[in-house]
Formats: C-alpha cells, structure tokens, sequence
C-alpha cells in the first residue's frame, strides 16, 4: 500500500495524513450508525459519508488534478455527487422500500446535469492532452533526429546488452547511411564473432511514453584493441629503451606571448614504456624530464604528459623543430569529426608515419568508448575516432602497425589535424582528438 501511494501520489503529507485520518473516522462512524434506528440516525449518515468523502479527496488528491493542476470542474462535479449521495441517504435510509423514494423530473435533471459535467470535463481534459506546438510546451513537442534517438536507445539498452552478453565491446548510436539526412544505427562491437541471439532491434521510450524501435548492426570480430608502439622519417622513445619507439604527430609551439616553448606531440605511453599511468598528469616533474631520442640522438627531454581515460598525450621539449620537406604543417587547424564525415563513398582522411608511411583511411564510427589493453592491463578510453581500410564498420582492416603510435591523422581534403594515433583492434585503427588537451598546456600545433 505504502508503495502504491508513493508511486502515485507522493509523499505522505500532513493534509494526506488528515484525509486518511477522516477516512477512517467517517467509515468507522458509518458502520456503527447501522447499527441503531432513531429519527437522528438519517442526517448523522449523511454527515459521516460528507466526512468519509472529504477525507479520500484529502488523502488522494490526484483524483481533483488535470493536467494543468486542480481542476474546478473535478472539484464542482465531486461536491453535486456528494450533496445527492447525502441528500439521497438522508430520504432513503429510514425507509422500508425503494418505492418510497420520491425521485421527480427536477431530481433527474440535477443528476442529468452531473453527468453531462462529467462528461463535458472528460472532453476539454482530452483535448488539452494534445501536444502543444509552442516552444514552452514541454518534452510532449520535443522532435528527435534520427540520432538522437538511437542515443536514447544506446542510454536505456547498453548495460542490459552488456550483461546479458558479454561478449560485447562496446555499443554505439553510428551513422548508417552517409545520405540527407544522415540516418543512424546502434552499432554493437563483438569481441568474437558469435552474433547468437542479439537482438536486431532495440526500443528506445521517449519522453512522451512512446516506443521507438531502432535497428542494431552488430559488427563481429573486433577483437582486442592494444597501443601500438612517427611522421614519416622519424621515430621517437625514451633515451634508456630505444627500441620502444612511435612515431611524431606535429610540432608545438606556446600560445603565450613572451614564451619560446617548443615541442614534439606523441603517445604518454612512449614515455611510460607501454603502461597505463594516471598519476601526475601535467608538467612532469624533473626527475621525470628524461631525455627524448629522436632517430637514435638525443633531442630534448620529456615535458608534459597526460594520460586518462580520454587522452594518451605527450610532449617532449626540443629545441629545434624537425626539419624535413615533408613535414606537414597544420598551424593550428583542427578538423571536428561530424557524421557527415563518417562512411564516406572516399577515403578522407591521412595518416602519416613513421619509416615513411602514408596511408588513407574512412572514418567509420566516432566518440566511442572501448577498453584498450597497455601492458599492464585494460583500460577504458572513451571519445576514440574508428577509422579502416574501407567505409564498411564488417569488413573494414585496421591501417596501423606496431611502432605507429602518436602518428598524425588529417582530414585529407582540408589538411587539418584531426588527431593522434593510439592503436588498434582487429577491425580498425584507434584515434584520439587532441586539440582541448593541447589547449589546458597553452600550445598549438605548427
């Protein structure tokens, strides 16, 4: 009972409690006056039902509400029926006979006129339940896109899905088709390829109680995603495991003025030897400014890292910049991934390098989460780019190899920085934007 009543009509408050208390009398009074005769007895039923309806519209008041709050011809329609019930207890209790009941035509007009309000009160409420167009009108006039409600249905089914088969990555609402409009999908990544009893609809509830049913793609054999550890002709490492090497993204430089910071992007997880390490992100300590060797010499020293569950970042502080007439310059340009830019009919998008690699790619999924295994174990990274050899999430080939992390990946067609290398799984290669993290150390890219 105690639930019920919280469910639907709130707290128990000191009015609700009142109503129950009136309720209680009044129903007690009512069986006790059936048990005496008296020319008084009439008018006391009378009032004790007056008591016992009283407290029912105190103790749930949710039955005088519309939809705008207390409804007055709730409130009207509830006090007629109440005075008739009293009046019609009051003629009809002392007698031996319904024949005695003198009902004429102005008391069938007064219960006419009930009903009809009842009626007229049921028409106007329904007609206000329709939703309002206005901007103010509530989630009732709310429009949802195609990807917005594939978001609801990823909220409402990922860690049911996650649960019930465990053999899923991770799941995502992923551009479909590439068209006007962009229609979306719930994208599900399978550690193997045992797709059994997936569903291949999920329903996503919306605000107004409707269900929308939203397909699901399930990609199989993704596998296991893993660091991987230039741009082109140069490699980068630590100066005491040359042979833990990735490659360089781009060239920094400060944003405050006055200030000669100069510097080289790349993985955190080339300084920390392939581990996951969360601690002391920022400036790195002194102790921790260890050399940095650029193609076997020693260039600079370790500078900033971060290293979490959205970012893999870090800058080594050189003092000269890499000079090579194939070095691309980004001055600062940063290209923000938009579905439009996912499964397109070409590859758009670069990777540069080291051993001077140059590969194009698609972009097939982004702001995705997965776990992403360092060498001390998995770690989740969410906000990760999917690109591939092909604009197919089932089909598609990862475009990275071992020695290929902190590599640079450009929108092709505007040459603008996307973002940098991490590793990659079985079906596709891992990116991670990082011009925000930039922005915390006060850098730009050259």
């Amino acid at each position: 009972m105690r639930d019920f009543i919280d469910k639907r009509e709130g707290k128990l408050t000191i009015i609700r409690f009142i109503g129950f208390c009136l309720l209680i009398l009044g129903t007690v009074a009512l069986m006790l006056c059936s048990f005496y005769t008296g020319p008084t007895i009439p008018s006391k039923i009378a009032i004790f039902f007056f008591i016992t309806m009283l407290g029912f519209s105190f103790a749930f008041p949710s039955m005088l509400e519309g939809r705008e709050g207390l409804s007055t011809m709730r409130i009207v329609v509830f006090m007629v029926t109440n005075i008739i019930c009293m009046l019609l207890l009051k003629i009809g209790w002392p007698v031996d006979s319904m024949d005695d009941i003198k009902i004429d035509q102005y008391w069938l007009g007064i219960i006419a006129f009930v009903f009809g309000a009842k009626a007229t009160q049921s028409f106007f409420e329904s007609k206000m339940a329709v939703p309002k167009t206005s901007e103010r009108s509530g989630t009732g006039a709310l429009e949802f896109s195609s990807a917005e409600i594939v978001r609801l249905a990823v909220l409402q089914n990922e860690q049911y899905l996650k649960v019930k088969f465990p053999n899923i990555l991770t799941v995502s609402d992923a551009v479909d088709k590439n068209s006007d409009p962009v229609t979306h999908v719930v994208a599900i990544y399978l550690k193997d390829n045992e797709p059994t009893g997936i569903p291949s609809f999920l329903e996503a509830r919306m605000p107004d109680n409707s269900i929308k049913a939203v397909e699901t793609e399930i990609i199989k054999g993704a596998g296991k995603a893993r660091i991987q550890y230039s741009q082109l002709n140069s490699d980068v490492a630590r100066e005491d495991n040359a042979e833990y090497a990735g490659s360089i993204c781009c060239g920094v430089v400060s944003t405050i003025k006055n200030n000669t910071f100069k510097g080289i992007l790349t993985s955190a997880h080339i300084f920390s030897n392939g581990a996951f390490d969360d601690r002391f992100n920022g400036m790195l300590n002194r102790s921790d400014q260890t050399p940095i060797i650029i193609n076997n010499t020693e260039a600079g020293k370790w500078y900033y890292k971060i290293m979490d569950f959205s970012q893999d970042l870090a800058i080594a502080k050189v003092e000269d910049l890499p000079e090579d007439s194939n070095y691309v310059k980004f001055n600062n340009q940063f290209h923000q991934v938009i579905d439009k830019d996912v499964k397109t009919d070409f590859a758009n998008i670069t990777m540069l390098s080291k051993g001077n690699k140059i590969k194009t790619a698609f972009i097939i999924d982004y702001n995705v989460g997965f776990p992403v295994h360092y060498d001390n174990g998995p770690f989740f990274k969410k906000n990760l780019i999917c690109i591939g050899t092909t604009n197919k999430r089932e089909t598609t080939m990862p475009i990275s190899d071992d020695g290929d992390s902190g590599s640079c990946i450009y929108h092709t067609k505007t040459n603008k920085l996307i973002g940098m290398l991490l590793g990659k799984n079985e079906k596709f290669s891992l990116v991670l934007p990082i011009e925000e993290a930039l922005k915390t150390f006060n850098l730009k890219t050259i």
